[in-house]
Parts: structure tokens; sequence; C-alpha cells
């Protein structure tokens, strides 16, 4: 789905409650940038996962041998009441076993509140926070309608 034949941000209805939220999330996911090459020969192929839960997944194409690649993906996901996090992780592709690069859990407080969020670099921290594995850059919408 592309993000430019979506409703408008003008013409979206926010919600008052993030407990009570639903309707359609629309992420583009833009691009990540200065990941941690994860493997010893080469770099690293990564992808981006992202979910509300972990029943369902989506995921972005593999970029080869790129340590700040450009997706622009847009992703659709169904909102229910009790989910207000969208977690995101970017992954190495490795031929025997990925290795996780990092990961952000991304409060959807702000969107339901006002019905985007975005442009935005998200870290993706190492250690507590004290290093950093990279970023990747997300526009969250929610639309109160339906998945095209």
């Amino acid at each position: 789905m592309d993000l430019e034949s979506s409703p408008s941000a003008e013409n979206i209805e926010p919600t008052i409650a993030a407990s009570s939220a639903k309707g359609n999330l629309y992420v583009k996911l833009n691009s990540a940038s200065n990941l941690r090459d994860k493997d010893w020969f080469g770099k690293a192929d990564p992808f981006v996962e992202m979910w509300l839960d972990k029943s369902y997944k989506a995921r972005t194409k593999d970029v080869k041998s790129n340590l700040n690649p450009v997706y622009n993906q847009t992703f659709c996901f169904y909102v229910r009441p009790g989910q207000s996090t969208l977690y995101v992780r970017a992954v190495d592709r490795d031929t025997f076993r990925n290795d996780k690069i990092g990961e952000a859990s991304i409060s959807l407080s702000n969107v339901f509140r006002t019905g985007r969020e975005g442009p935005q670099d998200y870290n993706l921290p190492k250690w507590l926070g004290l290093r950093s594995n990279g970023n990747v850059n997300n526009d969250l919408f929610l639309f109160l309608m339906g998945c095209l």
C-alpha cells in the first residue's frame, strides 16, 4: 500500500483514550541508519520486523550489504483496544541464522491523541541505552477506517 493514496493527515479522527483505541495504524518505514554490522565478513543484509501482537508481524524487504538501508514501505496494522505499543526490530539476514541488530518499543499514545507521529528517528539501544545499534525512521498515522 502506498501512503500517498491513503487518507491525508488532515482528515484523521484521533481517539481519546489509548485503552479503548481501535482503528488502522499505517506505518511508513522510511529508512534505517548507522546499523551495527553483525557479520564477520561483508556487511549486514538488514530487514525490519514490526508488530503490535506477535501473532502478526510485518516485514520489510532485505537490503543487501547496506548499513543505511532505504525501505520506503508502508504497512497497515489493525489496532485493538489495549494495544498501545508498536515493536520494531532490525535483523541481519544470514544463511543459517539471522542476527538481531536491535529493537525498540514505540508508544502509540501520541498517535492516539493527535492521529500522527513522524517522521521520527527511533533509537535501537544497546546495553541499557548506553550505546546504539542504529536508528529506524518511521511515520505513524492512525485512521479509524478499514485497511484497503
